[in-house]
């Protein structure tokens, strides 16, 4: 939680603390975006959808297959980085 980061992610006086958000566009689209909180150096995230993307039918609570699911972020973070 925001409230739990330590003082100094919260002044900007310390590299290295990094925020995270994810925006979704049209048909399910998404990018996510990685700011540094001191330099605000940017990094975007390429997110396309997962392979089994429109094979299945969606299940309710079932995998995030769309490209926004916790999976598809650590992925595209790895890389990134």
């Amino acid at each position: 939680m925001i409230s739990k980061r330590p003082p100094e992610a919260a002044d900007r006086a310390v590299p290295g603390h990094w925020e995270g958000d994810l925006s979704l566009g049209l048909g399910s689209s998404a990018i996510g975006t990685l700011v540094e909180r001191t330099t605000c150096f940017n990094l975007l995230l390429h997110l396309p959808r997962m392979p089994d993307y429109g094979r299945y039918a969606r299940i309710k609570n079932g995998p995030t297959l769309a490209g926004h699911g916790a999976d598809a972020v650590r992925d595209a973070i790895t890389l990134a980085c």
